[in-house]
Order: C-alpha cells, then sequence, then structure tokens
C-alpha cells in the first residue's frame, strides 16, 4: 500500500476515534452515579393533579424548576432497569428536584449555576422532562 494512501487512512481513523472520545465525554450514568452539570436555572409552570393538564380549568399549576444545559448530554441506559433506565440522546432541559437544597433557587432563577445529584428517567407524570435529576448541590456559578 503506498504511503500516501496509508497516511491519509490513518489520519481519517485517528480523526474518528478522536471525534469519539469527544462525544463520550458528554454521556452520563443514571443514578447512583453523582454527576455534575452546569447550566441556566430556570422556572416553568406545567399542569399537575388530578389529570395533568386533560382539564385545565380543575388541574393543578406546579412550579417546576428546569436546568437549561450550557452543552447537551447524553444519558447511558441499563437494559436491565427498562423502561425506568432508558438511553437519551442530547439532552438540553433537566427537571431539578429540590427536597435536599438549602439554597433559596428562587434567587438562582434566570442565573447560570452549577448543579450536583443523580439522575434517573422520567416515570410519573409528576415529571415534565425525559431525565430528572434529584439535587444534592446547587449553587451559582462564578463568573471569570
Amino acid at each position: 500500500m503506498p504511503l500516501k494512501k496509508l497516511t491519509t487512512i490513518t489520519l481519517f481513523v485517528l480523526t474518528l476515534v478522536s471525534a469519539s472520545a469527544a462525544q463520550d465525554k458528554h454521556w452520563l450514568s443514571y443514578e447512583p452515579a453523582v454527576v455534575a452539570l452546569e447550566g441556566r436555572l430556570t422556572e416553568e409552570w406545567k399542569y399537575g393533579a388530578p389529570s395533568y393538564g386533560e382539564n385545565p380549568k380543575t388541574d393543578a399549576k406546579v412550579r417546576v424548576p428546569v436546568l437549561i444545559l450550557s452543552e447537551p448530554v447524553s444519558v447511558r441506559g441499563n437494559r436491565d432497569y427498562f423502561p425506568f433506565n432508558v438511553e437519551v440522546r442530547r439532552v438540553r432541559r433537566i427537571q431539578l428536584i429540590l427536597f435536599n437544597i438549602k439554597t433559596p433557587d428562587e434567587q438562582l432563577i434566570g442565573r447560570r449555576v452549577l448543579v450536583n445529584g443523580t439522575l434517573f428517567h422520567a416515570h410519573t407524570g409528576h415529571h415534565y422532562t425525559k431525565v430528572v435529576m434529584d439535587v444534592s448541590s446547587l449553587k451559582l456559578k462564578k463568573s471569570r
């Protein structure tokens, strides 16, 4: 095989491996793995119980904290836990569950934040994004 052709093939393979590695760093795992995410904290109003929007006149309206990610991520699934642990690609919005947070998140709405916690796949009417995070810490991202 001519050297020029071999060099071209080698460079192509290295480019593919490099691109794959770059994409792989954006793959996350579901709980129990703890992950750190960065983005803008927002709040959305959604319909809740009893029928989650089927009857807007009687359904409750609930405040839902949502993290708009700086960069999309993908979450690896695990067939052993289907349907609660399925692969999701290019996630940009993650609902946050803030049960154990001492920082009042209202002060952080619209601001860039760093969030740590565990991810799980949506599985009830209370989950409004495909991937949900049980937050263990939430803090303002310092400007550089």
